[in-house]
């Protein structure tokens, strides 16, 4: 086994789930946690298969779907809590095209795994005329939870964890991996690749008379929190930069909201996410093209949850066990920015 120190930097979703690939392969490994992370911290956790708009099975959805499932049962068993809800995402159909297209479906082996035949949704506060359909998923994952969880036993069981940011001038000859979320954009030595930023709103209501168990989804999602209280979201701004709550988000999902609900509520808090979303929709894996001491697991993107088990085994592999990356993810696809860029 490799002697290398390897640093994570970033204690989000990417860097919490590479943490516990080194700690499962008996490899240390310390981590830089600054006590921000404001996209995990602020993100629903959603393991949806199902691409709504389109009504095509998500990304390698067959591969990362299991091995998702399978690491976080480890990781509940390990730590004792759970973490998964398990619960169906219930797609509120819009229209007789769209109830239509999903029954279409049916029978289609490629999809049996993941969707149930069209329902009728008898709720009084929920108006689906056109009926809706159940989607089999993990449900969320309780983030939070997830990550104070496991840094308080990765702590107790040989990681090391600094709680400060990390600095460019601690570089020397460890090997660092950079998870830095959305702040990778701030990195100067990762300018070349292609993250985009995708502010989000979120807001978590108390509705005592919705008493709905699974998550609702049209144009948005309802997410049971338990205790009568709901995580609705999220909205899409490009423009934004800043990880702070909007007033036009708070008023967009809102209004999406009671589109196709009706119950009183309260809002209990409001936040807003940035995103780290790639040009190409897919993860950012790989080393710097000239300091190869540098390296980058980042851009998980909204799927994060159901993505970042797979690829940080990868990464891992990678790292300690000079195993290729997918060419699909490696940051060598974007090797040509850099070197029109570097000087």
């Amino acid at each position: 086994m490799s002697e290398k120190k390897y640093i994570i930097i970033g204690w989000g979703l990417a860097g919490s789930t590479l943490a516990w690939q080194f700690y499962l392969e008996g490899v240390p490994c310390t981590v830089y946690d600054s006590r921000e992370n404001h996209c995990s911290r602020v993100a629903a956790g959603m393991i949806n298969p199902i691409v709504f708009k389109r009504l095509t099975k998500g990304w390698k959805v067959d591969i990362l779907m299991p091995y998702a499932k399978g690491f976080y049962s480890k990781v509940e068993e390990t730590l004792g809590v759970s973490l998964l809800s398990n619960k169906k995402i219930v797609r509120v159909f819009s229209s007789v095209e769209e109830q239509n297209n999903w029954a279409s479906l049916e029978g289609d082996g490629r999809f049996d795994a993941y969707l149930n035949p069209v329902d009728d949704l008898d709720h009084p506060h929920v108006n689906a005329p056109f009926g809706v359909g159940k989607v089999n998923s993990l449900g969320n994952l309780d983030i939070n939870l997830y990550l104070d969880k496991s840094k308080e036993f990765l702590s107790e069981n040989g990681v090391e964890f600094i709680n400060r940011p990390f600095m460019s001038k601690m570089l020397d000859r460890d090997e660092y991996i950079y998870c830095q979320g959305y702040k990778l954009t701030m990195n100067p030595f990762f300018q070349h690749l292609k993250l985009k930023l995708a502010h989000g709103d979120v807001l978590t209501i108390k509705a005592p008379d919705l008493k709905y168990d699974d998550i609702l989804n049209k144009n948005m999602f309802v997410l049971p929190l338990g205790d009568d209280l709901y995580r609705i979201g999220s909205t899409y701004n490009w423009e934004m930069t800043e990880p702070v709550p909007t007033e036009a988000g708070k008023n967009e999902l809102l209004e999406r909201l009671r589109s196709f609900c009706s119950f009183d509520f309260e809002i209990v808090s409001h936040e807003g996410g940035i995103r780290p979303t790639v040009q190409d929709r897919r993860p950012l894996l790989g080393t710097h093209p000239v300091r190869k001491g540098m390296h980058v697991f980042n851009g998980l993107g909204t799927k994060g949850v159901s993505i970042a088990p797979y690829y940080a085994n990868m990464m891992f592999n990678y790292l300690v066990n000079n195993k290729d990356l997918d060419p699909e993810v490696d940051i060598n696809r974007f090797k040509k920015h850099f070197m029109r860029n570097f000087v």
